[in-house]
């Protein structure tokens, strides 16, 4: 019988992520953001305002699924909690958060099981920036921010005990587990977050700037909460890659220092000025990791069309491109009618250029693809089976 010691373990599980970082960057990772049907309600449900979780009402996820799968998209970025408005998640009368309603549970094993059917993987991006807003009641229901629990010792260690562990433990342990591409413990942290960048940056990236409706807290703090939930995520889901989605690469420097699997980045007009798409992440000084660019706009950046953008990042080594977003959640206010032609317009763009060929790709992380579609099946290099096989064999 072998013995599995502690240092064989770590070993195992670096050269795990190791392989699937790896396989990360050559793989480029196709897809869009969802983001959610129900904002902050796809997974536990908001009863007082009629949203259903994905368990408990299956059918308009499953379409809207298949309706990205049918157009190219192979990995969906996928929000979970961005704010503490569902009826899954409840809090003591301190403050501390209650263990996760099974209802929660559920919708992540019912969106895996989806994604399955629809050829799809899934990015889950825990919270967000917005969760930071304050403590408030609206429209029957109390929306509980997150600068309370995230500072407080005790109260961060109940979210990650009772909320963020029994959710990753059981999409682990999902028969669809292959359906998780990745974890992104955030979106945006920088707006939250006020003071200086520990680590420095240029063009303003030194500071940051947070926006005034919410209660930000420093970057140290940040950082013990992005830890903490990293250092949970590994222990149950060690196969898994994990990443923050950084808003921009004015602060690429802020959470490097974290144990990611690779980096994310997100684009907008604002941020191209300074930093363009067309550049690649050796540019920045970001390729010692593979580098996603998780939101990026799918009507294109000003004076820069859609697929002029994706294949810039595919041809410059970018592990994958992530538009913001399938509902198009950026253009409040239109008629539907006006919402769906927007949609299948972008989204047969997505079409055409998982269709296309490149026939010049020459970046060293590159294959040769020759007359190959652009975009390699999402299901034929699942992230997950290489870590498996390698625990397996140090057992």
């Amino acid at each position: 019988m072998r013995v599995f010691t502690s240092a064989m373990l770590f070993l195992a599980v670096s050269l795990c992520v190791t392989v699937q970082a790896a396989e990360l960057k050559e793989d480029f990772s196709y897809g869009l953001n969802y983001a959610w049907k129900n904002y902050s309600g796809d997974f536990g449900g908001i009863a007082a305002w009629a949203k259903s979780g994905v368990a408990s009402d299956p059918e308009p996820y499953e379409a809207e699924l298949q309706d990205m799968a049918a157009h190219g998209i192979e990995v969906v970025r996928w929000w979970v909690w961005p704010e503490f408005w569902n009826d899954a998640i409840t809090f003591a009368a301190d403050g501390t958060p209650n263990p996760l309603a099974q209802s929660a549970i559920d919708d992540g094993l019912k969106a895996l099981e989806l994604a399955d059917k629809a050829g799809l993987r899934i990015m889950f991006c825990l919270f967000s920036f917005d969760g930071f807003r304050p403590t408030r009641e609206s429209y029957g229901i109390t929306m509980t921010g997150y600068r309370d629990i995230v500072i407080d010792d005790n109260k961060r260690a109940a979210l990650m005990s009772n909320i963020v562990r029994p959710f990753a433990r059981a999409l682990h342990n999902s028969p669809y587990s292959d359906s998780l591409h990745s974890w992104d413990v955030i979106n945006e942290p920088e707006w939250a977050v006020t003071g200086d960048n520990k680590y420095g940056g240029t063009q303003g990236g030194d500071k940051f700037d947070p926006a005034g409706d919410l209660e930000a807290i420093t970057h140290d703090q940040m950082e013990v909460f992005l830890a903490d939930s990293i250092k949970v995520l590994r222990m149950e889901t060690p196969e898994v890659p994990v990443s923050i989605g950084s808003a921009a690469l004015k602060w690429a420097t802020a959470w490097t220092r974290l144990d990611v699997d690779f980096y994310q980045t997100h684009i907008y007009d604002w941020v191209n000025d300074y930093w363009p798409y067309s550049l690649s992440p050796a540019d920045f000084g970001m390729d010692d990791k593979p580098l996603i660019m998780g939101e990026y706009p799918v009507e294109g950046l000003r004076d820069v069309d859609h697929q002029t953008m994706l294949s810039s990042w595919y041809s410059n080594g970018y592990a994958g491109a992530l538009g913001w977003d399938y509902r198009i959640t950026h253009s409040p206010g239109l008629d539907e009618a006006v919402l769906a032609h927007k949609r299948n317009t972008y989204l047969q763009e997505f079409r055409d250029f998982a269709q296309q060929t490149i026939p010049d790709v020459s970046t060293p992380d590159s294959t040769d693809i020759g007359s190959e579609p652009v975009v390699s099946a999402a299901k034929s290099r699942p992230l997950s089976k290489p870590g498996r096989a390698l625990i397996d064999q140090v057992k």
